[in-house]
């Protein structure tokens, strides 16, 4: 009894036929040719439409709040006021002109803190003593506190009140502080603001001369204990001094050292005659030298000879009187008395100049034994006083510490008066680094509400809350809507969609109406059902759903009924013998059904039981009497497969009313006997959870060929991007009546 198989493509919407290697149990092909979907703003727009109610809800409420915003707080007034802050460097002589660029980050911290400073607590404080705010009865009325008892808990919660609508800010790349404060009242707004920069500048400059005046006093006590360690210490050192002896030559001209250490006397002197004796030394070694070489050089050749004037001047003498001899000796003999006498002369000059020459070596040799004489002296003398040195050098260790201490404290001392001066120097030239640039006039309108702004961000929020609540609704509702979720959702082939009645129209009206659109969507299914019901084998067709009320009855009726208007012998069976309704539907008789068929109580057979529906043209079996059995026992013997062969012999096509798939086990035992199950899903009612667990049940139980039906679908409320309508051409006679009508067809729209 099984012909080809069903399968509907979703892209192109047609009606395909696989073959039985091919069996689609839910199975949908998809042509890789057709892209996928990009954004679908028909779908945004399908969001939309079904959530309209929630989301035009939304956006009224938000409306509604954004206008009771407007009208319902009292009107808030805000005052400004604009200081300025300038990096003040230290100052000692007052003089300094130039204000070094701390840069970008240290400017930066130095806003904050000020801004900290300007929020802080103590200036709130300050504020509400200047103002005398606590003892304001319309402040405190605005802030709330009119009840609270006097004191420091009111002053407490004044300040702390100030601070709450006070907002500090400062823009970037500026020196500049934005104190604004909140008022209902604009006066009272203007005059807090201006007290907060003027509190602030008063207390900034009084928290810069405490902490000079704190420092100077410190400086000045610290000045007072050491000047007394330092006299202390100094009247220690002389008395030490002067028990021990010690006499300090430092003072004395050309005494001191050069490193300013103390020298005493024994030092002192034993420095000077060890500096005489160092150069005595010098002179001997010299003296040595000189007479040694006069000892071994020919006195003539001496150096201090040669230089004498009186030897220089005999000298010249006697080469004279060579040149008179000479000249004499050319004209006389040599016993002319001229020549003698020259001659005389000649020898008593050479005489004169050997004398001198030997005085001047004899003064050599007494200079280099003066020099050691003097050498030798001075050595016994450094001995001595070197003696007398070691000796002192143990008193100069107390000494010295002593000596350190005074310099210290005199160091300490000093230093401590000169950072005294320069602080009350500061003190003479301490300015105020703040000032204001603007002062907070009384605001001439208010700054809250502002109507505008309010509503439209009560649009915005009402707008985007709305969105966020329609798509959340679209991504939690697990209900199956119209085709696509079908398609998207199930692999199983969708076979037609039957639309839900409006207007009041009845199904019965709408079944017997061959124009309407029920009547139209079940030829469309039909249709689509032709692979299987057309066929030479007889054929069975089984309708179910995953639970009860959901239209699958009327539609066996309106198959049964299409497929007996092209003359096929038709049987309907009610395989619902729980809950079977078809002989209500149909108002026949169940005196007599498929129960006691089964069950075997009466003894007659299938065409004892079997009605025919003259309205229709089909014949009808119905549920029967209610059974002790268990419906699913009887569907499981063998007695409905030999009811359902006794009936393929008798009928064209048989169509099964079935039973509901979740919680029962009837219809996946008559899904396997079926040659197609048809799946009725309602629209709107029944979840995608419960159609995929039932479409898996009959799978797993053998159900060839399932396809899907939509019931009592809704249009308006598809998310999706179809829309399903019926198109039908009537011609038209003169009149305007239509003539004949064609075989409708079912359209989809993109």
């Amino acid at each position: 009894m099984h012909g080809q198989n069903l399968v509907v493509t979703p892209q192109s919407d047609r009606l395909v036929r696989v073959d039985d290697d091919r069996l689609m149990r839910g199975y949908v092909e998809y042509d890789p040719g057709v892209p996928m979907r990009a954004i679908d703003l028909r779908a945004l727009w399908w969001i939309f439409v079904r959530n309209r109610v929630l989301m035009l809800a939304i956006m009224l409420v938000a409306l509604v709040i954004g206008a009771a915003s407007i009208w319902l707080p009292k009107p808030v007034y805000t005052a400004r006021a604009t200081i300025q802050i300038e990096p003040q460097a230290a100052r000692i002589l007052g003089t300094e002109n130039i204000t070094p660029d701390p840069g970008s980050s240290e400017n930066n911290r130095m806003l904050q803190t000020q801004v900290d400073l300007l929020g802080s607590g103590s200036t709130a404080q300050h504020v509400t003593h200047q103002l005398n705010l606590v003892n304001d009865p319309q402040f405190l009325r605005e802030v709330g506190l009119e009840n609270e008892p006097a004191g420091d808990f009111r002053a407490a919660q004044v300040a702390s009140a100030l601070r709450e609508k006070l907002s500090l800010s400062s823009p970037r790349d500026t020196r500049l502080i934005a104190i604004r404060y909140d008022s209902h009242d604009p006066a009272r707004a203007a005059r807090i603001a201006n007290s907060f920069a003027e509190t602030f500048i008063n207390d900034t400059l009084q928290r810069r001369l405490d902490t000079f005046t704190y420092s100077r006093n410190f400086l000045h006590r610290q000045l007072g204990e050491t000047k007394g360690r330092l006299e202390k210490s100094e009247s220690n050192l002389v008395s030490y001094a002067l028990s021990a002896g010690l006499v300090n030559a430092g003072n004395a001209a050309g005494a001191a050292g050069g490193d300013g250490e103390r020298r005493s006397i024994t030092t002192a002197s034993l420095v000077d005659i060890n500096t005489a004796y160092s150069q005595a030394q010098t002179n001997r070694m010299q003296a040595q030298q000189r007479w040694e070489q006069a000892m071994a050089t020919p006195a003539m050749n001496l150096p201090e000879v040669l230089s004498n004037p009186a030897i220089q001047n005999l000298t010249r003498q006697r080469a004279e009187l060579e040149a008179t001899l000479q000249q004499e000796r050319e004209r006389r003999q040599d016993n002319h008395p001229a020549i003698i006498q020259a001659k005389a002369q000649i020898v008593e000059l050479d005489r004169q100049i050997g004398a001198i020459a030997g005085g001047i070596r004899a003064s050599i040799g007494n200079q280099f034994r003066v020099a050691a004489g003097q050498e030798a002296a001075l050595r016994g003398s450094v001995s001595a006083l070197k003696a007398a040195t070691f000796a002192e050098q143990g008193k100069d260790v107390r000494y010295n510490i002593l000596k350190r201490e005074v310099d210290t404290n005199r160091n300490l001392y000093n230093t401590l008066l000169q950072r005294y001066n320069e602080v009350s120097t500061q003190v003479a030239n301490t300015t105020n680094p703040i000032s204001i640039i603007d002062r907070a006039q009384m605001p001439s309108s208010p700054s809250y509400p502002r109507p505008a702004l309010n509503m439209a961000l009560a649009s915005l929020a009402g707008v985007a809350l709305a969105l966020v609540a329609g798509f959340v609704r679209t991504r939690m509702d697990d209900k199956v809507h119209g085709p696509t979720d079908v398609e998207s959702d199930f692999r199983t082939p969708l076979l037609g969609v039957v639309p839900l009645l409006k207007g009041g129209e009845s199904i019965a009206e709408a079944m017997d109406d061959p124009l309407s659109s029920v009547t139209e969507a079940h030829h469309a299914i039909c249709l689509a059902l032709d692979p299987v019901v057309q066929t030479p084998e007889r054929s069975v067709l089984l309708l179910t759903s995953s639970s009860s009320n959901e239209g699958k009855s009327t539609i066996a009726v309106k198959i049964s009924s299409s497929l007996a208007a092209t003359g096929k012998n038709v049987l309907l069976i009610d395989g619902d013998m729980r809950r079977g309704s078809l002989h209500q539907l149909l108002g026949l008789s169940n005196h007599l059904g498929l129960a006691d068929l089964l069950s075997k109580r009466s003894g007659e057979g299938l065409v004892d039981a079997v009605q025919y529906c003259e309205h229709h043209g089909f014949s009808v079996l119905s549920r029967g009497g209610r059974s002790s059995a268990n419906p699913a026992e009887l569907l499981a013997n063998s007695s409905f497969a030999a009811l359902l062969n006794e009936a393929a012999g008798l009928y064209d096509a048989i169509v099964l009313d079935g039973p509901p798939v979740l919680g029962l086990a009837d219809a996946p035992r008559i899904s396997g006997m079926a040659d197609a199950t048809v799946f009725v899903v309602e629209a709107n009612r029944t979840s995608k959870a419960d159609v995929k667990i039932a479409l898996k049940r009959l799978g797993d139980a053998g159900a060839d060929q399932i396809g899907l039906v939509i019931s009592k679908y809704d249009p308006a409320k598809d998310t999706g991007a179809y829309g399903y309508a019926y198109r039908y051409d009537y011609p038209l006679d003169e009149d305007g009546i239509a003539d004949e009508a064609p075989l409708p067809q079912l359209q989809m729209k993109v």
